[in-house]
C-alpha cells in the first residue's frame, strides 16, 4: 500500500473520529426573558442525571408515596418540543445546568417520561398512575445535587428572569435571593 495514501487515510480517519466524539447532545435551554417569582413560589435545583423529561414523585422521609402527579391532556401545564415530547411548562433548563421549576425536597424521580405517562392515562381513561405501578419505576430518592427555594404568599413580590438566574448561579450569589435546601 501507498505509504502517502496511509498517512493521509490515517489523518482523515484521525479527524472524523475527534469530530465526532467531540459532537455534544443539543439541549434546548429555556428563553432567557422568562420571569419567574417568589408568589407562591419556584425551585432552583441541580439533579444528578437528567431528569428533565421525568416524572417525580413526593416521598414521605420514612419512605412512603405522598403525591402523585395527576396529568390529562387537558391540562394547561404541558408543552410538546418539536419531537413530539411532552414536558412541563414551568420546567426551564438553564445555561448553567440548573433547572428552574416544581420540585420537592422530598422527590423521587423516575424513569417516566411525560409523554409515556401521558399515554398511559388516555389509554386507561385515568388522570394518574396506581401507586404500585409508580413505586416500580422509581430510579432516584435522592436526585438533587443543590436545591434552592423561593418564596411566600404574605410578602412583597420579588421577580427574576431566567438570565438572571443564570447570572446569580455564575456569580455564586443564587443564596442571596434563594434560601438552600440542600
Amino acid at each position: 500500500m501507498n505509504p502517502k495514501f496511509l498517512k493521509l487515510s490515517t489523518v482523515v480517519l484521525l479527524l472524523i473520529f475527534i469530530g465526532t466524539s467531540c459532537q455534544k447532545d443539543e439541549f434546548e435551554y429555556a428563553d432567557e426573558s422568562i420571569i419567574i417569582s417568589n408568589h407562591p413560589g419556584v425551585f432552583v435545583y441541580k439533579t444528578s442525571f437528567d431528569y428533565l423529561d421525568k416524572v417525580w414523585i413526593q416521598v414521605t422521609p420514612d419512605g412512603n408515596l405522598n403525591r402523585i402527579l395527576s396529568l390529562t391532556t387537558d391540562d394547561n401545564n404541558l408543552v410538546i418540543d418539536k419531537e413530539g415530547n411532552i414536558t412541563p411548562k414551568y420546567r426551564h433548563l438553564l445555561k448553567s445546568g440548573y433547572i428552574v421549576g416544581d420540585a420537592h425536597e422530598w422527590a423521587a424521580y423516575t424513569d417516566i417520561s411525560f409523554t409515556e405517562y401521558l399515554d398511559y392515562n388516555e389509554k386507561n381513561n385515568v388522570n394518574s398512575w396506581p401507586m404500585e405501578l409508580i413505586e416500580l419505576r422509581i430510579v432516584d430518592k435522592n436526585p438533587y445535587e443543590e436545591l434552592y427555594w423561593m418564596g411566600c404568599l404574605n410578602c412583597s413580590i420579588k421577580e427574576f428572569t431566567l438570565g438572571q438566574i443564570n447570572e446569580m448561579i455564575e456569580k455564586g450569589t443564587l443564596e442571596e435571593h434563594f434560601t438552600r435546601i440542600k
